[in-house]
């Protein structure tokens, strides 16, 4: 019978030396390993690649099949703020649909943050720990994923086979991304998903909103819950204000036909399809980006009135009692 020999956890360091000479190269001729730990088919595989104002990313590859965009950021020692900050940056301005922190260990905090980001279902982000281990004179190496999306993209070799949750989700995410560099957040817990994505408007009851109406697009104000009519009489008298900044003629529905919200729409003339072609769906994503920017300084500095002094009164009202 063959001897079996015992693995024997060694410090990272004995296996690479340096992070950007050693581990970085490795991992990157190797990322096949990783790729079968989270799942996910890794292509077109480069080091220490500069994404414009997103910095420079420690390897940047794309997923078989469906072309995502994916950035990875690696460390040999616990995860740190330094690195949080280098993937929250690709998060917000590469792009990437995909982010994967590979790292020796990972505190709660950026856990949490890390989980924030998943919830958004505007990104798929991974955490993952790295061991390295030496029998005899070998030394080898293993991953563990510690944080991944509620539901891993499914790769699909033709855009007939994905699901519809997929579509949405591979339509929105660039176009998130470039909000996102424009000041426009989505909203992470409780945020909209399928075909419509929210994002904040600094105030509770209100967001803005992108969504594929019958295939129309459409970025819009929603003014949501218990007194949302009221908020949009306050707005409406802004309407004149409002309609002169924006391009195209702004819809305004008061919800008088729903007990739940009031909008102030701008509808795109073209029909789009999820599985149209990349130039078609590009053209709808920038379409998107652009109106909702319109929309947004149009709307923003008359919301933040009508809201904030609901607001003070609803504070006056609770300090009276």
């Amino acid at each position: 019978m063959p001897e079996i020999g015992i693995l024997k956890p060694v410090d990272l360091r004995k296996a690479w030396p340096d992070e950007a000479r050693h581990f970085t190269p490795w991992l990157a001729k190797h990322i096949d390993l990783l790729g079968a730990k989270l799942d996910l088919k890794l292509e077109q595989v480069r080091a220490e690649v500069t994404l414009g104002d997103a910095g420079r990313v420690d390897i940047r590859a794309q997923q078989a099949g469906t072309g995502a965009k994916v950035v990875i950021e690696n460390q040999l020692e616990e995860s740190d703020d330094s690195h949080c900050l280098r993937l929250l940056g690709y998060a917000a301005n590469a792009e990437a649909s995909i982010l994967v922190w590979v790292a020796r260990a990972f505190t709660s905090y950026h856990k949490s943050i890390l989980e924030w980001l998943n919830e958004a279902d505007t990104i798929h982000v991974y955490a993952v720990t790295v061991r390295a281990y030496q029998m005899g004179e070998a030394l080898a190496a293993d991953f563990h994923t510690v944080i991944e999306p509620p539901q891993s993209q499914p790769e699909a070799p033709t855009p007939g086979k994905k699901s519809l949750s997929t579509l949405y989700a591979e339509f929105y995410q660039p176009l998130a991304a470039r909000l996102r560099r424009r000041g426009v957040q989505p909203v992470g817990r409780g945020g909209w998903r399928g075909r419509w994505r929210s994002f904040q408007t600094g105030h509770a009851g209100a967001v803005y909103a992108t969504g594929l109406d019958e295939g129309k697009t459409q970025v819009f104000l929603a003014l949501t819950g218990t007194g949302h009519r009221e908020k949009y009489e306050a707005l409406l008298r802004h309407r004149e204000q409002i309609d002169g900044k924006v391009e195209g003629t702004p819809l305004w529905e008061d919800g008088s036909d729903s007990d739940w919200e009031s909008r102030v729409i701008l509808e795109g003339e073209k029909t789009v399809s999820l599985t149209a072609p990349e130039e078609e769906l590009e053209a709808a994503r920038q379409w998107m980006v652009d109106n909702m920017l319109s929309l947004r300084e149009a709307l923003q500095p008359h919301l933040d009135q009508v809201l904030r002094a609901e607001e003070a009164n609803l504070d006056e009202m609770g300090g009276a009692d």
